[in-house]
């Protein structure tokens, strides 16, 4: 499992100033369940002017708290038993599909270099993944990201730990063709 931490900042009103140092930070635990797959947590915390109390998000989520997706505004403490969520193994797979997509088009002659991502064939250069959040997501998985997270880091977090290998079947919608952003159903080799 996983966990999902979003921050939200209190409110600026007149009862948070008079007793705003009185109120204890709201901490709400969800466990989202995913259809063919495994829950994850989503823990949402309103934060003080402090910040985000990690040892309480310990305590909320135990061990996924090392396995934190986050967006990139927070920053985690250097602290034992909190990480961040990283992850290149779906990406590695998005490129092998798109490769492999092109490369049927292409033929033999096609030389595909796997650690950056390039296709070149007669002159032409295709550059896979350059945007790594621009890919295909199923929709009943997508709908599930909690807003500020990156798409990418969700749907890595989904393929690795609730076990979601339909987003691993994907690939990406567009590449650099070229030079020039092109989908992937209008790249021709000529």
């Amino acid at each position: 499992m996983f966990c999902v931490l979003s921050v939200k900042k209190r409110e600026n009103n007149i009862t948070e100033r008079l007793f705003g140092r009185f109120i204890k930070d709201a901490y709400l635990l969800l466990t989202v369940p995913v259809p063919h797959g495994a829950p994850f947590y989503h823990l949402t915390v309103t934060a003080s002017k402090n910040g985000v109390d990690f040892e309480r998000v310990v305590f909320e989520v135990g061990r996924c708290a090392q396995r934190l997706v986050i967006n990139d505004g927070i920053k985690l403490p250097n602290m034992a038993g909190v990480g961040a969520f990283k992850s290149d193994l779906l990406y590695k797979k998005l490129v092998n599909n798109t490769a492999e997509r092109l490369l049927k088009n292409i033929g033999e002659d096609a030389v595909f270099d796997e650690k950056n991502g390039i296709i070149t064939y007669c002159g032409n250069t295709v550059k896979i993944g350059s945007d790594r959040n621009d890919f295909y997501c199923p929709k009943q998985y997508y709908s599930l990201k909690p807003e500020g997270i990156e798409k990418y880091k969700f749907a890595a977090a989904l393929y690795e730990f609730c076990g979601v290998f339909s987003i691993g079947d994907s690939c990406f919608a567009n590449v650099i063709f070229n030079g020039e952003k092109k989908n992937i159903g209008n790249v021709y080799f000529s």
